[in-house]
């Protein structure tokens, strides 16, 4: 037994002394930092086409790389080579030229972006700022009527009794978001977005600068892409407020309050037009958008995931779901075996964890207790009548999947689960334990079978709150040879002979005789 004892911590430490190097060299390697996420890099094309005859001018404006993005110029084609110039802090490309019949224009380059979020301080008082060198973020405009009587009067009823700049910008920016989105390309002022109570990203992004700029916070537009693959002629708009020396960005359409998503390309800042060209000929634009997955630890990688996903076309959640599966089971093993818990197994607290990654904490909480409680319930007027099992088991399946349906139908319409969220797996799986807290009832009566499903929620969301985490998801991803330092650490747990926790009180006595 002593040899056997041996070999086993020695496979164990060998395979943990394995999976760490090969993990440690890799980073060295690759000169990784600490960002593990892969990025993803989209190359932009702008396609511009002229028909007619005559002289002509296009002008737009280009990214710069800047903190949150980088960008590198691939290719600049046409019937002449632009002209590039600095306005402020803005990139202009020029193309002119004599048109007869129909020239192309085409400019290329790859935009990688990083997600950014700002914190601002709650105990950060708001002070009105009268800075002359920001005065072109504080004045009223032709499209941002900031000192309007209606903008004033809002303004004032929105921040009233705040004292904070935090809660006065909060109240600003929930009252722009609240207004109903709406899909045009005209422009829409300040006044025009708060008379009409609709706009798309550019009224609401007006609106808001109004409303902060009335309240003396220095605020700017920012204009660029939103960068999905594929093809579009949409731009966006959103706006950047000054706190202490940052400037913070809000977008009120799509709901990023002191943040902005990595694939938000910014071409220019301040309220201008992205193409103004020369009339008298016809013009037609669209932007061409590719994208492409960036791996940075790519070299002596044992198996590259995200080529696979990318190559292959294999769903990215089937591969992370797969991967943190033996992560979840270990952490109910520390549970069961060194703490002392009781669960529905030991694979069960794992899948649901997983299934409320999908559907949401609280959603798929609700969801899942009123599955219990629906079989808590069922389990008294069946086992009173006398049916037999397997038809007790089919008719509390059939009370799950009704209680299913009428639970996604109240949580879509109160908007608690987003209509995106995939429900098929957490579906089953709900399914599935409902059918082992049914065989409990049966076996040991509700009370115990009730004890063991708080037991069981206690394990689940110590284990979601480590399976949702961003960081761990995108690690076992990127370094799956994990998965040996895992199983080294599993044979050393199925070695576990000490007390468990819950388990000291109760020998409490003989441990210190």
């Amino acid at each position: 037994m002593q040899n056997q004892n041996r070999v086993v911590r020695i496979v164990a430490y060998a395979l943990i002394l394995l999976s760490v190097i090969w993990i440690a060299v890799r980073f060295y390697v690759n000169k990784g930092g600490v960002d593990l996420t892969p990025g993803h890099k989209y190359q932009v094309t702008y396609e511009f086409e002229m028909r007619g005859e005559g002289d002509y001018w296009v002008n737009t404006y280009l990214p710069i790389t800047s903190p949150r993005q980088t960008v590198e110029v691939i290719s600049s084609t046409g019937p002449v080579h632009g002209v590039m110039s600095l306005h402020g802090e803005n990139k202009i490309m020029r193309w002119a030229g004599s048109l007869f019949g129909v020239s192309t224009i085409h400019h290329s380059f790859t935009h990688e972006g990083r997600d950014i979020e700002f914190s601002i301080d709650s105990t950060l008082q708001y002070l009105p700022v009268f800075d002359l060198a920001l005065g072109p973020e504080l004045k009223a405009t032709e499209y941002i009527q900031t000192d309007h009587p209606k903008i004033t009067r809002l303004s004032a009823e929105l921040t009233q009794g705040k004292e904070s700049l935090l809660t006065r910008l909060r109240a600003l920016y929930d009252f722009v978001y609240e207004i109903p989105a709406i899909a045009t390309s005209e422009l829409t002022d300040a006044l025009t977005t708060l008379e009409q109570y609709e706009a798309s990203c550019n009224g609401k992004s007006r609106l808001l600068a109004a409303l902060c700029r009335n309240q003396r916070i220095p605020t700017r537009l920012v204009g660029g892409l939103i960068l999905e693959e594929g093809r579009k002629k949409t731009s966006h708009l959103w706006t950047e407020v000054y706190v202490e020396g940052l400037w913070v960005p809000m977008d009120a359409l799509n709901g990023h309050f002191a943040s902005l998503p990595a694939h938000y390309l910014e071409l220019y800042r301040g309220d201008e037009f992205l193409i103004t060209r020369r009339g008298g000929i016809e013009f037609d634009y669209i932007y061409d958008i590719q994208r492409e997955r960036v791996n940075h630890y790519p070299e002596l990688a044992v198996l590259d995931l995200w080529s696979v996903i990318d190559e292959a076309d294999i769903p990215h959640d089937m591969l992370q779901m797969l991967l943190l599966l033996p992560l979840g089971a270990f952490l109910v093993s520390v549970c069961k075996n060194v703490i002392g818990v009781k669960t529905f197994g030991v694979f069960l607290p794992v899948l649901v964890s997983l299934a409320l990654i999908q559907t949401g904490l609280v959603s798929g909480l609700v969801l899942f207790t009123s599955i219990v409680i629906v079989v808590a319930l069922f389990s008294f007027p069946l086992e009173k009548w006398g049916i037999q099992y397997t038809s007790k088991i089919a008719l509390m399946l059939i009370a799950v999947v009704l209680t299913s349906l009428f639970g996604i139908n109240l949580l879509h319409s109160t908007q608690w689960l987003d209509a995106s969220a995939p429900l098929f797996f957490p579906i089953i799986i709900l399914t599935i334990i409902s059918e082992r807290f049914a065989k409990k009832v049966e076996e040991e009566g509700v009370k115990m079978a009730m004890n063991l499903y708080i037991q069981t929620i206690a394990v689940t969301l110590f284990i979601y709150f480590i399976l949702s985490s961003a960081i761990i998801q995108h690690f076992v991803m990127t370094f799956p040879e994990s998965i040996l330092t895992l199983a080294g650490l599993n044979l050393l747990l199925g070695k576990w002979i000490g007390l468990r926790l819950t388990e000291y009180h109760r020998f409490y006595q003989v441990t210190n005789a």
